[in-house]
């Protein structure tokens, strides 16, 4: 048994990254100069802003069609906006804009703002009674108990009516995150009702009063329901790690962010994901360990190539299938990126608004991979050896929470038959939306999130989808048991007989 271990401060610590680096602020002098820029309010102002940006960066809206079609709303948009009257009521205004392209990667923060938290979370799925996770520690008889309504309303009604404030790729991924920013008071007026208490009713007829809370005096107790924590699969404060149960030949593996210390330097104490792998995978081969498990139900994404090192582990990397990605040329791609000013296709410049296939630039042509050559050990390496291809079982466990490059993992899993997935459907869709340009508005500081990538999947004749649907769909949010597990541990365990 090896671990990997990395705080839960840490980790959060990571997730800040994004919020603290140096933002783009976006501009357009065409637009500033225009007498309907220079005539408006700081919210009309910035929603001109807004909308360029959009129109000029995401890659849905490289289709002039689309862009015509929002062209087309501006107007009544602009003129809502001159009755604005505070920053809030600004974000969650163009929160919608960017929450109606089902991109969970492009969004307006608005919560991150937020300083007043009612102290419960709940257990989302659809229209069932919502169960709560998480309650404040003076009301601990209310977790795990099922949720009738929230000040009279039902959570389908609830859902429904904060759906259009949330940018999420599928249900699954919205339900994930709409469970965060349901702790948020400051939410709930826009939803119809008190920031102040949550009455809550639960299906055994009884109801508990809920009150909003400073942040900062935020004290929560968390759900440890006949040892929940102790499972094999609940969710434990790293970034990856495995533990190899020689019993029953297993090695499980959770693998909860695509990070590690080349894609964060400024943390030297983590570990490489590279070295960790091979690490674990000599250890399967000297134990004879015939089964590997990766849960990534937990894991929200990152930096892909994580996801890349370990499929070359799993599959041969020089007949892997791989995703096609489609770029967005914009100002505020070259603000990042300023080395895309370099590239050309056939020989030209790129055109400012235009997609291209990243393989069809000129020098994406002309590379290949030489599986013979040395690595070099400053980037991630991979395993370019046929003879270590892992031939075991290999098992996928995903969940709601399973988004961006954990997707892009799953997806090429699935695409290229490497194992079975098992758990709920994804966050993410197979086919997506991905890889975040941030910019702040000049006049309101609102910071926004733009993706300006098309990720599609390797299989280019599958049936576009929502989600990915799992082999075998097991419920992971039981507070009971350790479903997931026990089933692994029945189909694939030594006494199962699979030998």
């Amino acid at each position: 048994m090896r671990h990997y271990l990395l705080t839960v401060a840490a980790l959060l610590g990571l997730a800040a990254i994004c919020s603290g680096q140096n933002i783009a602020t976006y501009h357009n002098e065409d637009i500033e100069s225009s007498s309907i820029y220079q005539n408006g309010n700081i919210f009309q102002k910035d929603l001109l802003l807004y909308v360029d940006m959009l129109q000029s960066t995401h890659p849905y809206y490289a289709d002039q069609k689309h862009c015509a079609k929002l062209d087309k709303q501006i107007k009544k948009m602009y003129k809502e906006c001159g009755k604005i009257t505070n920053e809030l009521d600004f974000k969650i205004y163009i929160a919608k804009v960017a929450a109606s392209l089902n991109d969970g990667h492009t969004s307006v923060p608005y919560w991150m703002t937020f300083d007043r938290i009612f102290p419960v979370k709940f257990i989302l799925n659809g229209n069932s009674p919502a169960i709560i996770e998480i309650a404040p520690e003076d009301r601990r008889d209310i977790l795990g108990k099922q949720v009738e309504s929230i000040n009279g309303k039902s959570i389908g009604q609830i859902l429904k009516v904060a759906r259009p404030l949330v940018s999420a790729d599928n249900d699954a991924n919205y339900e994930n995150s709409i469970k965060e920013i349901l702790m948020f008071a400051q939410l709930w007026p826009y939803l119809g009702m008190s920031d102040e208490v949550m009455h809550l009713t639960f299906t055994d007829g009884t109801s508990a009063e809920i009150r909003a809370v400073e942040k900062s005096n935020l004290r929560i107790a968390q759900l440890q329901k006949n040892n929940n924590t102790e499972r094999v699969t609940a969710q434990r404060g790293i970034l990856f790690d495995y533990t190899i149960f020689e019993e029953e030949s297993i090695c499980y593996m959770q693998f909860n962010q695509f990070a590690d210390r080349l894609t964060h330097p400024q943390y030297p104490q983590l570990a490489r994901f590279d070295e960790f792998t091979r690490d674990m995978m000599a250890e399967i081969e000297s134990k004879g360990i015939k089964t590997l498990v990766v849960d990534l139900q937990y894991n929200g994404g990152g930096n892909s190539q994580l996801g890349d090192v370990l499929l070359s582990w799993l599959y041969p990397h020089m007949i892997t299938k791989s995703y096609g990605v489609d770029i967005r040329v914009s100002e505020l791609l070259y603000t990042y990126y300023p080395y895309y000013r370099n590239f050309t296709v056939n020989g030209e410049p790129l055109n400012m608004g235009n997609l291209y296939d990243y393989m069809g630039f000129d020098h994406s042509k002309e590379y290949e991979v030489d599986y013979e050559a040395e690595q070099d050990p400053n980037n991630h390496m991979f395993n370019f050896d046929k003879e270590r291809i892992f031939d075991g079982n290999i098992i996928f466990i995903q969940g709601k929470n399973s988004f961006s490059s954990a997707t892009l993992l799953l997806t090429m899993a699935r695409d290229n038959g490497i194992g079975i997935i098992i758990g709920e459907p994804s966050g993410g869709k197979p086919s997506h939306y991905g890889d975040i340009l941030y910019c702040t508005l000049p006049n309101t500081g609102t910071i926004a999130t733009v993706s300006h990538k098309h990720f599609i999947r390797p299989d280019r004749e599958a049936k576009d989808c929502d989600y990915i649907t799992p082999d075998v769909t097991i419920e992971l949010n039981n507070a009971d048991s350790d479903l997931a597990w026990d089933w692994i541990v029945e189909h694939y365990g030594k006494a199962s007989g699979w030998e």
